[in-house]
């Protein structure tokens, strides 16, 4: 009879125990607003929250490179419509001095024009973002274009990882920009060879080579509309990185979210549940032991 109350007095006070636990556990829930407040309260729901907070540190770096890489494809996009403006500035003049009408006078004051469309070539070809030159390929140390317009860059793109499973190219290529393929010449020809040339043929009044010019600039400006369209392609491609990180960076907070925090209503309903059980239990383990105590203390 003694071990059978003893027992009775054990179940009891586990019942007890468990009662007040989940009273205990539901007000802390209440009070920090959290479900997940250690590893064995979810262990499953833990290891996920661990690697949405490594992926969350993941696009705040990923979003850091596509900072830097947004604003080295603006600075080639200013810089390239600036050459795509002189070059077409340079063609302006070329059909305008290739029409009879001009002088040799006229031609030659023009020359002073086309010369300082050549030195804003040179300039806007050496534009850099930060430290690098934009347009050199892998040599972002040294000035691609010479001032005597060759090329001394090289095709290499540059590609940086915008998200966890893409590299992209953010450069384009300076070669297609300060080369141009010309139909009446065996090799392709520097574009600052050609507006020296146009201005050489203004100063001496040599009205073929001005139409040669004219021709010549058609090409530099057919080329420079596939780097324009490269460029934008290069910008689109950034654009879809950046919106598949604020897609996983939503994710992970949401899920997290979900995994960690305490909904209010749920609790408010678990409170109150377990407030209404350990209650009963309170008062069912005074009625089972009532009765008893004083045989089991005996």
């Amino acid at each position: 009879m003694r071990v059978s109350e003893r027992m009775k007095f054990q179940a009891t006070q586990n019942r007890l125990n468990e009662a007040r636990f989940f009273a205990m556990d539901t007000q802390d829930q209440a009070a920090s607003g959290r479900k997940l407040r250690q590893v064995s309260d979810d262990p499953s729901g833990t290891i996920r929250v661990f690697r949405n907070r490594t992926r969350l540190e993941n696009v705040g770096q990923f979003r850091r490179t596509i900072d830097y890489v947004e604003g080295f494809l603006g600075k080639t996009e200013d810089s390239l419509r600036s050459i795509n403006e002189t070059v077409m500035r340079a063609k302006e003049l070329a059909v305008q001095q290739s029409n009879g009408v001009w002088d040799a006078g006229t031609r030659k004051t023009v020359s002073f024009e086309v010369q300082q469309l050549a030195q804003q070539i040179v300039q806007l070809g050496n534009s850099t973002y930060g430290d690098r030159y934009i347009f050199g390929g892998f040599q972002t140390s040294q000035p691609p274009v010479a001032g005597d317009g060759h090329y001394a860059g090289d095709d290499g793109l540059i590609y940086v990882q915008l998200d966890e499973d893409s590299f992209r190219p953010i450069n384009i290529s300076g070669r297609k920009i300060f080369e141009i393929s010309v139909k009446d010449h065996g090799e392709d020809v520097p574009l600052l060879k050609i507006i020296q040339d146009f201005k050489d043929s203004l100063q001496d009044n040599h009205p073929e080579g001005i139409y040669q010019a004219s021709s010549r600039l058609d090409g530099a400006l057919t080329q420079l509309a596939e780097m324009t369209a490269s460029l934008g392609a290069r910008r689109a491609s950034v654009q879809d990185a950046a919106n598949r990180l604020d897609s996983l960076e939503e994710f992970a907070l949401k899920d997290n979210v979900q995994i960690e925090s305490a909904d209010p209503v749920t609790t408010a309903m678990d409170m109150k549940r377990a407030e209404t059980a350990l209650s009963y239990t309170l008062n069912s383990s005074a009625k089972v032991l009532g009765p008893s105590l004083m045989e089991f203390l005996k």
